[in-house]
């Protein structure tokens, strides 16, 4: 049994899916499967997954062609994770890519840190030419780690800045040991935030390390996850799904630090939804701490003409 299931959940990346297969088959660790879930792609992807396969059937383990697609990428995820019977997972998105040493360095890492549940490198985000925009340099800055090094963390480290902040940018940066207890299914229904649950679960009780190594290249396109989430409506949608994250993993005491976000980051730029209740209709609590915050604020206007 291969030590390292890869799970390439593939849906309309046909542009980007040479760069994706190559990064995994020059990998320079060999101990791997792939496990390859195709969500519906209406565009050229079968047809390059389909010839991947046949020139690789020694390494694919499944290439499951879904009848209908799933409407949200974490399914694949989900369905990958179950199929999977290694020690360790890979979630390799199509859009990205990745240095031929990263499962070297991630898994030795793993293997050598038995108390880390999962490991992941620094990003380097790219264009659709490939060309370097940015990284995540400054979302890690505060582990303190030297380039090329890797340090390891108590989860509580990772959870507090969760669910409206997280050190890891992409979930192709990412390996993570299979859990001994099945993963449940509520985890991969949220479809921006799923990958916030999926790491929350692991690292309950657990350690990570991160690499300062940027092996992963994470991509920004018309259509990628990044740039979806920049729309007011998804953005709307996240806020809804962090506060089922609050209640479903019981941190209750991250309630007011989420009003205040949500305030400061959706409100102000959105003021004709201060007085849509849609997001708390599940919270009580959560919406009468909004419309204490709010309270002031209309009756400042009100008072004041501001």
């Amino acid at each position: 049994m291969p030590k390292v299931s890869i799970i390439l959940p593939s849906y309309n990346h046909a542009i980007f899916l040479k760069d994706r297969l190559d990064s995994i088959i020059n990998q320079i660790y060999s101990d791997w499967e792939l496990i390859i879930i195709d969500d519906k792609s209406t565009d050229s992807s079968l047809e390059i997954l389909t010839d991947f396969v046949e020139n690789n059937k020694e390494r694919v383990k499944y290439f499951i062609i879904n009848e209908t697609n799933s409407g949200s990428g974490y399914k694949s995820w989900q369905k990958g994770i179950e199929l999977s019977d290694s020690e360790y997972i890979w979630i390799a998105e199509t859009d990205d890519y990745s240095d031929i040493y990263f499962l070297s360095e991630q898994i030795h890492v793993l293997e050598k840190n038995k108390e880390c549940v999962l490991s992941f490198c620094s990003s380097n985000l790219v264009d659709e030419q490939n060309k370097i925009i940015s990284s995540t340099e400054k979302r890690t800055k505060s582990l303190s780690v030297d380039h090329n090094e890797y340090k390891v963390f108590e989860g509580k480290a990772f959870l507090e800045k969760m669910p409206l902040e997280t050190y890891i940018n992409n979930g192709s940066s990412v390996v993570f040991r299979k859990p001994s207890v099945e993963i449940p299914a509520i985890i991969f229904s949220y479809r921006q935030s799923s990958d916030i649950f999926l790491w929350t679960f692991l690292l309950t009780n657990s350690s990570f390390a991160f690499i300062n190594k940027k092996m992963n290249f994470f991509r920004r396109h018309e259509n990628s996850t990044t740039t979806i989430l920049s729309n007011s409506k998804a953005i709307l949608g996240t806020y809804k799904e962090v506060i089922v994250y609050i209640a479903y993993f019981n941190y209750p005491e991250k309630s007011i630090n989420i009003i205040n976000h949500y305030f400061n980051n959706y409100i102000w730029k959105n003021k004709r939804e201060m007085f849509n209740f849609e997001v708390f209709r599940n919270d009580k609590k959560l919406k009468n701490l909004y419309l204490k915050k709010l309270l002031p604020l209309t009756l400042k206007k009100i008072f004041n003409g501001k």
